[in-house]
């Protein structure tokens, strides 16, 4: 089933946007796009090595104009990276285009499954993690269509995001 807007799934690290969005996309037969997969493509190296060789600043820019060009595509599902809404040119082309689900997660809980990661170079701090989740909150909360609650199992999170995407995303009358 086509869906009319994009689906980009928004939350912080560990949330578990790609795994829920990859799941998403194969209920609903449309495509699924990674922000970060797009970022690694366009650099020609992973993640972990475009932050200690060109920055943070250029992964944003990059990350921006990736989702911009994406999605002018037939719409699909998008995982997007956990800081892609401090982005105002990124939540302006997904208020047009997408209906976004925050997967909220605790910070403690987002710590536990992606802490320390090599591939995670935001994630190898605890107190600089934990600080910044909470800096992004009110992003993720203002850009929201849909709340889901992280700390559900994957395959539950997919198969709520489809029903919600099938009986045509939000009410008009509610507010994002």
């Amino acid at each position: 089933m086509a869906t009319e807007r994009w689906v980009a799934l928004a939350g912080y690290m560990g949330a578990g946007k790609t795994t829920v969005g990859r799941m998403t996309a194969d209920l609903l037969a449309v495509e699924f796009l990674d922000a970060d997969s797009l970022v690694e493509a366009h650099a020609g190296q992973p993640i972990p090595e475009v932050f200690a060789q060109r920055g943070e600043l250029w992964f944003r820019r990059a990350e921006e104009d990736l989702i911009r060009e994406n999605l002018h595509a037939e719409p699909g599902v998008l995982a997007l990276g956990g800081g892609a809404l401090g982005s105002r040119r990124t939540r302006e082309v997904l208020g047009r285009t997408a209906w976004v689900a925050w997967l909220r997660i605790d910070p403690e809980l987002a710590w536990d499954r992606v802490g320390g990661e090599p591939g995670r170079p935001l994630a190898l701090d605890r107190g600089r993690f934990i600080r910044r989740a909470g800096e992004r909150e009110h992003v993720y909360r203002e850009a929201a269509d849909v709340i889901l609650d992280a700390s559900r199992p994957p395959d539950q999170l997919a198969r709520m995001l489809a029903e919600w995407v099938q009986d045509g995303g939000p009410d008009e009358d509610q507010a994002g």
